[in-house]
């Protein structure tokens, strides 16, 4: 095992997925660390470099670049296409692997409180849908190391913003004096259980990367880094 990665997927062999470790770290956009794709068989691979705004912005990725592929404004990909990188770049928000093994259809997607907010994880799984019909009682999704409930703490706007999208916020809200904690992954994990994705295909990553220094970076903890960790995706 790697110091510098964890492993995603591992029970798929037709698809190589991990997220970074602060080992395995980029000094900020695009996530490029040429020893993790080597270390995961990736070193052909062509990478997709999101530059996120933390909005739900998600592309298809319709045809294989011939190098490195720059795309503004985005959070997320989705792609049926060999020898693709999906890649996202992470400091505490969460990444979200998508993978249906019946129609070989891969997507990652970057879920910090906006894009949590905005649905981006369930977004994903109904462009797979209206894209390549991927059924979602067949997608399996990991969502990968971020920041835990135990770490988010927020102000009363960001609770407010999320009770008029989600009337089920409560069971993910936890009130302390004037502050909220919140739970992004079972948010995340309730979106998709919403639009058919069984829990038992859902794998949720207990790593909270504010909390764990030894293992990760963390914006919050650390009051604002320039590391980012990387997490990655491919149809081998």
């Amino acid at each position: 095992m790697s110091d510098k990665f964890i492993e995603i997927f591992p029970q798929f062999e037709e698809i190589t997925g991990f997220f970074a470790t602060k080992e395995g770290a980029a000094d900020g956009y695009p996530y490029n660390r040429e020893d993790v794709f080597e270390e995961n068989w990736l070193e052909e691979a062509i990478p997709v470099w999101p530059k996120q705004v933390h909005k739900d912005h998600i592309e298809v990725i319709e045809q294989r670049p011939y190098r490195p592929l720059e795309l503004e404004e985005t959070d997320g990909m989705i792609t049926n296409l060999r020898g693709v990188l999906l890649t996202t770049v992470h400091a505490d928000c969460l990444p979200v692997y998508f993978f249906d093994p019946f129609k070989n259809v891969i997507g990652l997607v970057h879920a910090g409180w906006r894009g949590t907010d905005a649905g981006i994880a369930a977004k994903a799984v109904a462009l797979m849908n209206s894209e390549f019909r991927c059924m979602p009682e067949d997608i399996y999704v990991t969502i990968g190391p971020g920041i835990s409930k135990c770490c988010f703490e927020v102000g009363p706007e960001v609770y407010e913003q999320f009770r008029e999208d989600w009337d089920f916020i409560d069971e993910f809200a936890e009130k302390k004096g004037d502050k909220y904690y919140i739970d992004l992954k079972g948010i995340n994990r309730r979106q998709l259980e919403e639009l058919g994705v069984p829990a038992v295909n859902i794998e949720t990553s207990s790593h909270c990367t504010c909390c764990e220094p030894e293992i990760f970076c963390s914006y919050r903890r650390e009051g604002g880094t320039y590391k980012r960790m990387g997490a990655g995706l491919c149809i081998i």
